[in-house]
């Protein structure tokens, strides 16, 4: 098959390589659709920590059940299907409390094994989602990326109707977080930097979307909530953390919660431990995209969230080390990338 393969930091090379074999319990998806993600520009520069080379990326993605290994029962040929990207190892104590998504032993596709940069990809028939009639491959793409943010929101973050929350990052995790503290009723301002980001937000129904460079962060957040302060703020930008987190505790009111989901590749930031004790802050994290497929593809079917209103590129998978330049110039309107491995 064809595949983009790392090789090692920028040496990402178009090539033939063996087609995967499945395992038990694996089956062999053609990849229709391949989303870049921000974390596999980390993978890209050699940055991301359990990357081997050589690695085929892309853990976005959403295809057709061609082949099955052994043991498999109740998965058809040719079923339309978008995968989770993480592999538990069922046995650790977190496993065992059902918090699959922190295990001790945790892998993810694209970055522990191989990926979907290529034709055909293989994954374990637990990970495989049907993708209802009326979503498409290029839309299916996007749900990975959406269940982040739903995670994030409905299992850590919890906003009651009516709550303000306010969500700092307008890339694809926090639009989906927005979209989904809408969803479920709450008052949603989302924080950002980038004008055509911005400009997104609004286009897709977020009530309010400020730059924080251009405003006094902390009286925006007391004038739009009646001087309180937001209930809860959700981090979804990560890159920045001295700045990010800092802005989350100017945003958020007194006995609020604050949710990190931005990854912090410097893996450190500086909060001010006396000031959120004293407001008896709360300050909670969340990972991944934990028993999201099925109800973010719920929202997709019901075109409560439309991913192809923020598919800004579609390109074709020998065009992959263009797309991961296009992510990370930020100098066009590139929203969600996604690849085609068949074209």
């Amino acid at each position: 098959m064809k595949a983009a393969v790392l090789h090692g930091a920028a040496d990402l090379r178009y090539e033939t390589v063996p087609d995967p074999a499945p395992a038990a319990q694996e089956a062999i998806v053609k990849v229709r659709a391949c989303s870049i993600c921000g974390s596999d520009l980390h993978g890209f520069h050699g940055k991301h920590p359990r990357l081997v080379f050589p690695r085929i990326l892309g853990h976005e993605f959403s295809g057709e059940v061609v082949a099955l290994g052994s043991g498999v029962k109740g998965v058809p040929l040719g079923q339309r299907v978008c995968c989770d990207i993480d592999i538990c190892c069922g046995q650790c104590g977190p496993c065992r409390e059902g918090r699959t998504n922190i295990c001790e032993k945790l892998r993810t596709m694209g970055f522990d094994r191989d990926g979907a940069y290529a034709e055909y990809v293989a994954v374990p028939v637990g990970n495989l989602y049907p993708l209802p009639e009326n979503v498409s491959y290029d839309q299916a793409s996007a749900v990975q990326v959406l269940g982040i943010g739903y995670h994030a929101v409905a299992h850590r973050v919890k906003p009651k109707a009516g709550e303000h929350v306010a969500v700092i990052g307008a890339g694809p995790i926090g639009l989906g977080a927005a979209l989904v503290a809408k969803a479920l009723g709450a008052e949603v301002t989302i924080f950002e930097l980038l004008d055509y980001r911005l400009a997104m937000a609004l286009k897709l129904g977020i009530e309010r979307a400020r730059d924080p460079s251009k405003i006094d962060v902390r009286k925006e957040a007391l004038a739009l909530t009646g001087g309180n302060g937001f209930d809860k703020v959700v981090e979804c930008v990560g890159g920045f953390q001295e700045k990010t987190v800092q802005m989350a505790v100017d945003l958020v009111k007194r006995g609020g919660q604050i949710t990190v989901v931005g990854t912090f590749p410097e893996n450190k930031a500086t909060i001010p431990i006396a000031y959120l004790k004293d407001r008896e802050i709360d300050l909670t994290f969340s990972r991944g995209n934990f028993q999201a497929f099925a109800p973010c593809l719920d929202l997709v079917a019901r075109r409560a969230v439309d991913p192809d209103l923020y598919i800004s590129h579609r390109l074709p998978l020998t065009r992959a080390a263009d797309a991961l330049h296009l992510l990370e110039a930020r100098n066009v309107e590139a929203h969600k990338i996604v690849l085609h491995p068949q074209e």
